[in-house]
């Protein structure tokens, strides 16, 4: 604590500020990561937002609705990342063993073929993690939702197809 006994920047900290910066703190604020769904294109692109309290060396998580064919930018490309994606889980590292530093942006810009269902959703499925290069595995969040609303008549997500007066899709 510090001489107003709250841990601020206001006055010197008496005690010691762990790796995160925190006065008197154990480190445990630098062991947390969040990942979101940011802007989505219907086009074919969806960012994936980070924050992460420590470097990462590798991440991986699910997406739904989408059929993925890649990542690439973002911080994981800055960090010479390799971002892979195979029905539907999301898998970065590198080769090089370089990280992605503690920090938040953009994490990847995702690339899709085709929307496959009514929302998008990004989940940890059966193995998501995001990991440090020690190993040690962050308390891992995920978050965000896109909702793609109906499909046309051809069952084409942001499709243009309708129904004409004679009844046919097109």
């Amino acid at each position: 604590l510090d001489n107003d006994n709250l841990c601020d920047d206001v006055d010197d900290c008496i005690g010691d500020y762990d790796d995160c910066g925190v006065c008197n703190g154990n480190g445990a604020s630098c062991l947390t990561a969040s990942i979101s769904l940011g802007e989505f294109d219907s086009s074919g692109t969806l960012q994936v937002l980070y924050d992460f309290g420590s470097d990462v060396a590798g991440f991986q998580f699910d997406v739904s609705g989408l059929d993925l064919d890649g990542g690439s930018g973002g911080a994981a490309g800055d960090a010479g990342f390799d971002v892979q994606s195979g029905g539907g889980t999301v898998l970065g590292f590198s080769f090089t063993g370089s990280t992605i530093p503690a920090g938040s942006g953009i994490l990847t810009n995702l690339s899709f073929t085709d929307v496959t269902a009514g929302s998008t959703e990004i989940g940890l499925g059966n193995f998501g993690a995001v990991t440090t290069s020690d190993g040690t595995t962050l308390d891992f969040t995920v978050s965000g939702s896109i909702d793609h609303g109906d499909p046309d008549c051809a069952g084409d997500y942001y499709g243009g197809a309708v129904v004409d007066e004679c009844g046919e899709c097109g």
